[in-house]
């Protein structure tokens, strides 16, 4: 049996700073288109992101794939390893809005690459989260279950909060209960409701009622999924739109017809029914159709039974040609787009090599001077040294000369003194005259 589970989360890239994908998620497209100019480089992928979300929620795939392009383009335009990831991981997401699994894997894989070197591990984490939900929509649970593990091993480790915590706990019970591994699923639910209770988020905690139920209901144990089924209509009915209380009517019918009281399957199915619109054909009213139908079969009530068999086969055939029409509507914009993307791929890639090529020789003009300049500084360095060094010389030279000056003087000094003494022991010649005279006078 396939179970049907609630909030299998769809996590986008955890990036800081402003957010506009949260800031505008209710904005009509205009607005945001509004955003794009005379904006920063990152707010305009993140609005571009924005707006493709907005236009797939309208089945405008072609428009929504426009603006994924652009912001992966703008992102390589710009050489944002960060953001052309961010833009790797929207088309990945937007491939799983149309089942093209393989396409949202591609994508995943180029954002986890670039990631991976950079060292963005929050980041990383939350494209490991998308894969997983691609595994999980192909039905490849058990490669889904690892996707979660190894996301809930990193996100522990970076300050996680508890909201995202919660919702990996969903993916992994999901995730096991698809591989019929109950006990293990029903105590990740569990994590995720006491979260859920500590957050006091409501909707969350009847989503997470409603899976346990149905974990319980494919153990067989209709007693006990009751419970869960019952508290999580209490808090829909509070708390959900329509769709909420209709499904929660839906489950409880179902655990019903399991426990054979087919009063009460009817008087839920009703109930459901009053919530659903039956002028939008779609697989929730196909599926409440078909329950009515095999109840009243059961309780051999042809006419009713053909009611709802007649009801049920137009919805099915409504359907399917929506469904045909839609599938070859996809195809025609897909190959569109391809052609489109790969044109606009081509012309944007030579405008950036062209860039490359332009930021390459400015580039090289700039180291040149850099290295001309680096020339001249090792230059003038070294004349200052020299002319230091000269300096230094001069004023070695003028102390030493300084030096001999004040010897010369003292020398000078001394001898002048000796010249005195002597002059001051010699008779004068006035003296040495007379004395000649003298001995002349005597002879």
């Amino acid at each position: 049996m396939k179970l049907q589970f609630c909030k299998i989360i769809i996590l986008l890239l955890l990036l800081p700073g402003s957010n506009y994908l949260s800031a505008q998620k209710n904005s009509k497209v205009d607005s945001l288109t509004g955003l794009l100019y005379g904006n920063t480089d990152s707010a305009y992928i993140e609005i571009c992101c924005d707006i493709s979300h907005a236009y797939f929620n309208s089945k405008q795939v072609n428009l929504g794939f426009k603006y994924a392009d652009s912001a992966l383009l703008r992102a390589k335009k710009i050489n944002s390893h960060r953001y052309e990831a961010y833009a790797y991981n929207n088309f990945g997401n937007l491939y799983n809005y149309i089942n093209d699994f393989s396409n949202a894997l591609y994508n995943f894989e180029k954002a986890l690459s670039i990631q991976r070197k950079n060292g963005n591990i929050p980041a990383e984490c939350s494209t490991i989260l998308n894969k997983g939900n691609t595994y999980f929509y192909s039905n490849e649970y058990n490669k889904a279950e690892k996707c979660y593990r190894k996301a809930l091993a990193i996100y522990r480790n970076i300050k996680p909060d508890l909201g995202t915590e919660s919702n990996i706990y969903n993916n992994l019970g999901s995730a096991c209960a698809a591989q019929d591994k109950f006990s293990e699923a029903t105590n990740w639910f569990k994590k995720s409701l006491e979260i859920n209770k500590k957050n006091n988020d409501q909707l969350s905690i009847a989503y997470t009622y409603n899976n346990i139920g149905n974990t319980l209901k494919a153990e067989e144990k209709y007693n006990e999924a009751l419970v869960y089924f019952k508290d999580a209509l209490a808090l829909k009915l509070k708390y959900g739109d329509n769709k909420d209380k209709a499904d929660g009517y839906t489950n409880l019918a179902a655990i019903y017809g399991s426990l054979d009281d087919y009063k009460k399957v009817i008087e839920y199915l009703n109930l459901g029914l009053s919530y659903r619109d039956t002028t939008i054909y779609n697989a929730d009213l196909k599926n409440l159709y078909k329950n009515f139908a095999d109840i009243y079969e059961k309780l051999n009530d042809v006419s009713s039974a053909n009611k709802y068999y007649k009801l049920l086969n137009n919805i099915t055939s409504e359907i399917s040609k929506k469904e045909l029409s839609a599938q070859i509507e996809q195809n025609d914009i897909m190959n569109e787009f391809s052609k489109s993307h790969l044109r606009d791929s081509l012309v944007q890639a030579s405008k950036i090599e062209k860039q490359k090529a332009e930021i390459g020789r400015s580039n090289t003009i700039k180291y040149f001077l850099l290295l001309i300049v680096g020339v001249i500084v090792i230059f003038l360095l070294l004349l200052f040294k020299r002319y230091k060094v000269t300096q230094a010389q001069k004023e070695v030279i003028l102390h030493q000369k300084a030096m001999v000056d004040e010897k010369q003087e003292e020398i000078m000094d001394s001898i002048k003194y000796a010249r005195r003494i002597q002059e001051s022991l010699l008779p004068t010649e006035k003296y040495i005259e007379r004395v000649l005279n003298q001995v002349k006078d005597k002879k």
